[in-house]
């Protein structure tokens, strides 16, 4: 009896015990499913990061593998389009093309991006003449040969369409001339900066009495007359202040002088000359022949040399776009120095010249632009044309166009670079169509010519060029204008200068 009492108060005791073994066990359980908790949300978050440096990792590949895959395409399309470039270029030595310029200096790419931010041009504020047919002969069929003048070749990225040009190949004459050009205030402005508008130091053309194309002060006026006092001719061992400028001139254009006397009859003829610096042929042809001179100056400068230095009859200024004559009567030689590639309206120019000449008078050119020159010189086309370059010739264009409005062409020379021509006015206006062979002939030197200056461009303006880049290197390569080293890098020839007004 006694051990059933003991028994049953030992189950009562376990019976009190339980809630607090309950509650033990439950807080040890608690603990260890805290614990494998933690230990769980550490395993997934060790997980996490290795599959995310897996990611990575095949991310990485991914792109390791993506650039080697386009290091291959490029470096096929390079390799695949040099075969083809130099295929081009074996083809053009077969047909026996000119093989070009032999040295080769400047790496250039195979492509070219465009800017990032390329932006259209806007239209370019001003007058601006828009021609439907060639100014010299009138012939409306024509190619289009050169986009650009030089200013696309300027520091300063274009604003606006001032940059184009668009010279034409006239199907008629042949001459090559700006379908788009500056007239008015426009052309004007362009005149009136003159230096800065074909290229050249504005403080050194200003510093230059035959070449300054600002309005004179007082203070101008009188240092040149200072300067014209002291002669033309001053020894090197006796100096003093004089025009130097007028000397070298006189020197320059004795041979002018020469030439004329020796083909023309000018003993006591009427002389005009046309764009005279300081008058120096006309007053050749006055002291050597008798001749009865005067002088159209381009700019102030000029025209107070010629009259007080010489003492010759000036007009005013030029106004190359309305250009005319305001002598009265006819002239027995009409001297122009660089007046066919500058004049705005040619058939105006053409129609002054014949209202001044005598019957059988004659006009001798000088200065005009060669531009097959520029293309045998390695020269750049696109920075010979600059904005005020509105025709250029070669000499077989040249007597077409004269021939074309009633000039006889009698004595035809490159010199330096450029055209001079002696021609009669006959009155008689004929025109002989440029063939087809060479029509051709000459466009394709224009894209060849094109083809250089874009690839000869400045690295800081080449983005311009971004839409003919790639066509220009195929033509280029094709020329021998561009070749590949032993290293397969493109290189384009060197140029053998620049060209200037």
């Amino acid at each position: 009896m006694v051990s059933r009492i003991r028994r049953l108060v030992g189950r009562l005791r376990e019976l009190l015990n339980l809630p607090t073994r309950v509650r033990a066990e439950s807080q040890r359980l608690a603990r260890d499913s805290h614990a494998d908790a933690r230990n769980i949300q550490i395993a997934l978050k060790d997980q996490a990061k290795r599959l995310e440096d897996v990611r990575a990792r095949h991310a990485a590949q991914h792109d390791d593998l993506t650039r080697e895959i386009r290091a291959v395409h490029t470096e096929v399309h390079d390799r695949l389009l040099q075969y083809h470039l130099q295929l081009g270029r074996l083809t053009s030595l077969i047909e026996g093309r000119s093989t070009g310029p032999q040295f080769f200096s400047t790496p250039i790419p195979f492509t070219l991006e465009p800017p990032a931010k390329a932006t259209p041009a806007m239209r370019a504020p001003g007058e601006w003449l828009e021609l439907p047919q060639c100014p010299g002969c009138g012939t409306p069929e024509r190619t289009l040969v050169c986009k650009w003048n030089k200013s696309i070749l300027q520091e300063a990225e274009p604003q606006d369409d001032s940059t184009i040009s668009n010279y034409c190949l006239c199907h008629g004459c042949g001459i090559v001339y700006a379908t788009r050009r500056p007239v008015g205030d426009t052309h004007r402005a362009l005149m009136d900066d003159f230096p800065d508008t074909i290229g050249r130091d504005p403080a050194a053309a200003a510093a230059n009495p035959l070449l300054n194309p600002y309005p004179l002060s007082d203070e101008d006026r009188a240092r040149y007359r200072r300067m014209i006092a002291g002669g033309v001719f001053v020894s090197d061992h006796n100096r003093r202040e004089h025009l130097s400028q007028v000397y070298k001139d006189r020197l320059e254009n004795a041979s002018h002088v020469e030439l004329l006397g020796s083909l023309l009859e000018l003993q006591g003829a009427r002389v005009l000359e046309v764009r005279s610096r300081a008058g120096t042929i006309a007053q050749g042809l006055r002291r050597h022949y008798d001749a009865k001179v005067a002088v159209m100056p381009i700019f102030e400068s000029q025209r107070l040399v010629v009259e007080e230095l010489y003492g010759i009859e000036c007009s005013d200024l030029i106004d190359y776009d309305q250009f005319t004559i305001r002598f009265e009567g006819t002239f027995d030689l009409i001297v122009c120095n660089h007046m066919l590639t500058h004049i705005v309206r040619l058939d105006r120019f053409f129609t002054e010249l014949r209202a001044h000449l005598r019957p059988g008078g004659h006009i001798y050119l000088y200065n005009e632009l060669d531009d097959s020159y520029v293309f045998s010189s390695g020269k750049s086309i696109v920075n010979s044309l600059n904005p005020v370059h509105l025709q250029t010739f070669d000499g077989a264009s040249l007597i077409r166009l004269l021939k074309a409005n009633g000039f006889e062409a009698t004595f035809v020379k490159r010199r330096r670079g450029s055209l001079l021509c002696v021609a009669t006015f006959t009155d008689q206006r004929e025109l002989s169509p440029i063939s087809a062979d060479e029509r051709d002939t000459r466009i394709a030197a224009y894209a060849r010519g094109c083809a250089y200056a874009i690839l000869r461009a400045p690295e800081h303006v080449r983005g311009r060029f971004a839409d003919e880049w790639a066509g220009a290197v195929e033509l280029g390569v094709a020329a021998g204008i561009a070749r590949f080293d032993a290293k397969g890098v493109l290189r384009v020839a060197k140029s053998e200068g620049s060209n200037t007004d």
